[in-house]
Parts: C-alpha cells; sequence; structure tokens
C-alpha cells in the first residue's frame, strides 16, 4: 500500500511538474512573442517618428516661405491688368478718350512718365492681353532701352512686342549732341476680362 500510495504521490507530484513546466513553457512563449510584437512596434514608432520629424521640418518650410509665396502671388495678381474695371468706368463715363492716369497699368503709367505716348491698342479677338501702342521722339538710346528693360522686368505679364528705332535723318552720325531717338514699340501685358 506504500507503494501504491507512493505511486499516486509520484504521479500527483509528476502532474504538478508537467502543469507548471507548461504554464512556464507558455508564459515563455508569451512573453517572446510579446518581445518580437514590441520589436515590431519600436520599429514602426522610429519610422513614423522620422516620418513626424519630416513633416515637422516641411511644415516649418512651407511657413517660413509662407510670406514670400503670398507676396509673389500679390504681385503676380497686381502685375495682371483688370481690363473690367477699366471698360465699366469709360462706359460709365460720358465722353470717350484714351487711357489716362489711373486708369492705365502701373508699369504703362512709369513709361508714359518718362516722356513716352502711349495709346491703347486693339488686341486680336480672344487675346487675353491688352496691348498699347507707344513712341517716343524726346529718349536717348542709352535712356530709352534701360526704360523698357525695368518695366519689362518689373511686371512678369508685361512684354515688348515690337519695337522700331530710328536715327532722325537731321541728326548726322557720330553726333557730339544728344541724339534722340524717333521709337515706336507695342507693349503686351496680360489682362483679365
Amino acid at each position: 500500500m506504500n507503494f501504491s500510495r507512493l505511486h499516486r504521490q509520484v504521479a500527483f507530484l509528476g502532474g504538478i511538474a508537467i502543469l507548471v513546466f507548461g504554464f512556464l513553457s507558455l508564459e515563455l512563449f508569451c512573453v517572446l512573442r510579446i518581445h518580437r510584437s514590441s520589436d515590431a512596434l519600436l520599429n514602426q514608432n522610429l519610422i513614423q517618428r522620422q516620418e513626424n520629424e519630416r513633416m515637422r521640418l516641411e511644415i516649418q518650410g512651407l511657413k517660413a516661405m509662407q510670406q514670400k509665396i503670398s507676396a509673389m502671388f500679390v504681385r503676380l495678381n497686381d502685375a495682371v491688368f483688370n481690363l473690367r474695371i477699366t471698360e465699366t468706368e469709360r462706359a460709365s463715363r460720358s465722353r470717350m478718350r484714351s487711357l489716362i492716369g489711373d486708369e492705365r497699368p502701373s508699369s504703362i503709367q512709369m513709361i508714359v512718365d518718362a516722356g513716352v505716348v502711349v495709346q491703347p491698342g486693339r488686341p486680336a479677338p480672344g487675346e487675353a492681353s491688352a496691348i498699347f501702342e507707344a513712341g517716343s521722339s524726346r529718349l536717348e538710346f542709352q535712356r530709352l532701352i534701360p526704360l523698357l528693360a525695368e518695366q519689362e522686368n518689373s511686371n512678369a505679364f508685361l512684354y515688348i512686342d515690337r519695337i522700331f528705332v530710328s536715327r532722325p535723318a537731321a541728326t548726322p552720325p557720330f553726333s557730339e549732341l544728344p541724339t534722340y531717338l524717333d521709337a515706336r514699340f507695342s507693349i503686351r501685358i496680360l489682362a483679365s476680362r
């Protein structure tokens, strides 16, 4: 009887040992699995941190450029000549007259202020630009070219379409006196209708 009792105690202790070993194995398996998943989450977290840092730097760059972009937008928007306002103002006035003063784009007004005569031209149907015909006989070459270049560079939507420059026949070649050129040119500027 002692033998069967001893056998039962050994079997009982063996069962407990197997259960303890099973629980420890299961716990070890779960710990290893959690460790692997935590490593995967750690890698995802590092990738996400790098992405967040890249996005933060990009947002900072955009915020830094916001003023420049706004200034560029304002500059380009101001460069477009609004024909609707001008045509409405002209239609509401009783007398017909050429564009003067504030009815002209500022770049055209600066050319007029320099001594060039400017008249509105007739654009081709469907063309998205205002055309101005200009001429001068009171500007020297060294004043005319910088004037045109300055206006063309100051307005992204203005360009000199054609230019014809001639020396007056009465002026001899290599004259020591100032030579005022006869200049005729066409200016185009983007216009909203």
